[in-house]
């Protein structure tokens, strides 16, 4: 036997390189969501952020309570370049994921499934 092949394997780290991004992206692009929708009415929170594995690109997902979702969409969709600068400005790594902004309905539906089960005990009761 070759005396490289009986040494134990190489083992590779996991540094969670991708989680550490999508962290560090939603640490930064909170508080300049925030400047920059200062004047809307509502309540905007980024609920997930998901960076692909080459970190070329980035999914911010978002929900607004109790704001105008298409008045707010419409205008992060119209800002994306000064919102990507901003977080670029942040950023030192050699690539910089290009962030897309959805909205997240999840808490919506939420919502809903509450209120349906809650007119299912009133029923019963």
């Amino acid at each position: 036997m070759n005396r490289l092949t009986t040494m134990r394997p190489e083992v590779k780290k996991d540094t969670n390189r991708i989680a550490k991004v999508n962290s560090l992206i939603q640490h930064e692009l909170g508080p300049i969501l925030h400047e920059f929708l200062d004047w809307q009415n509502g309540l905007v929170t980024i609920t997930k952020v998901d960076t692909s594995k080459d970190m070329k690109y980035c999914k911010v997902w978002i929900s607004i309570f109790n704001g105008d979702d298409d008045k707010i969409m419409a205008f992060l969709l119209k800002n994306i370049y000064d919102l990507q600068g901003e977080v670029n400005k942040h950023f030192q790594t050699k690539i910089i994921p290009r962030i897309s902004f959805h909205l997240d309905t999840s808490p919506r539906y939420v919502e809903h499934i509450d209120e349906v089960l809650r007119k299912i005990h009133e029923e019963k009761s």
